[in-house]
């Protein structure tokens, strides 16, 4: 008997849910884009504003994700709120998702060996990418996204982390200058040697750059970025470095997002 109004007790509240309407949340739309340059398919999460047809197709920003599978949801939510309380522009943020191939090779400015191991010999090989992606990005994702949209996005911000992080700055010291905001999180500068650190140039800029490191966990040693750091605050008048000593590697991104997001979009660059 004991055990009877126990199946009973377990059956009730499970025959009681299932009577509730349970519908599945979609977010955001999955684009597909045919890259020719890359010879090969981007796919792009994409937020779209629920204002947007209301805004100047001429008055929309755009925010890309460098690993955006990671960053996507967060980033849109955050939007939501920045934008509500004029911390942010109307703004379309496109997630690019990526894989451990995909991120040596797209976010690598050269090619280097890596001979340690085989596996780890066949991911360098690919390495050095990093032009094909951003002339892509440039010349294909981006224009077929105004198209899209209908708009003309009059301002770009791109935020990277780690590896990420090591694309975004890759972006920064091209001649291109496609961005006109970046917020960067623990950038793997020590690539081939600090490539981006000797390749960066000694011309002063105004495009708001948001660069931390976390001093908590694993991540790259502060004596590491002296260099660059150096010349960035020589450069750029707009630069703004911080050491994020609660954060580790691995949430240093999500901090340097909500914080980034709030620097590069304020006139005063300032956090508040």
């Amino acid at each position: 008997m004991k055990t009877f109004h126990l199946i009973l007790l377990l059956i009730i509240p499970f025959y009681c849910f299932s009577q509730n309407q349970v519908t599945d949340l979609t977010f955001g739309k999955k684009i597909v884009m045919k890259s020719e340059l890359l010879s090969d398919s981007v796919e792009c999460w994409v937020r779209i504003p629920e204002r947007l047809n209301q805004a100047k197709k001429d008055s929309v920003s755009l925010l890309v994700l460098l690993d955006g599978d990671e960053y996507f949801k967060i980033a849109s939510d955050v939007a939501e709120l920045y934008e509500w309380s004029d911390k942010m522009p109307l703004t379309v943020i496109v997630g690019l998702p990526s894989t451990v191939k995909s991120r040596y090779k797209y976010y690598t400015p050269t090619n280097i060996k890596n001979l340690s191991s085989e596996e780890d010999s066949i991911l360098y090989s690919s390495t050095g990418n990093f032009g094909l992606f951003e002339a892509s990005l440039s010349k294909e994702i981006i224009p077929q996204l105004e198209n899209y949209l209908q708009v003309k996005f009059t301002e770009k911000t791109l935020f990277g982390h780690s590896n990420g992080g090591l694309g975004a700055m890759s972006f920064y010291i091209s001649e291109n200058q496609i961005f006109d905001k970046y917020i960067v999180a623990s950038p793997a500068i020590l690539w081939d040697n600090y490539f981006i650190q000797k390749n960066i140039s000694s011309k002063l800029r105004n495009e708001a750059l948001y660069l931390t490191l976390s001093n908590n966990g694993w991540d790259y040693s502060l004596e590491s970025y002296d260099t660059l750091i150096g010349i960035l605050e020589k450069t750029n008048k707009h630069f703004k470095f911080k050491l994020n000593e609660e954060e580790s590697h691995s949430t240093n991104g999500l901090r340097t997002l909500l914080d980034g997001l709030i620097y590069v979009n304020n006139k005063n660059k300032k956090i508040q």
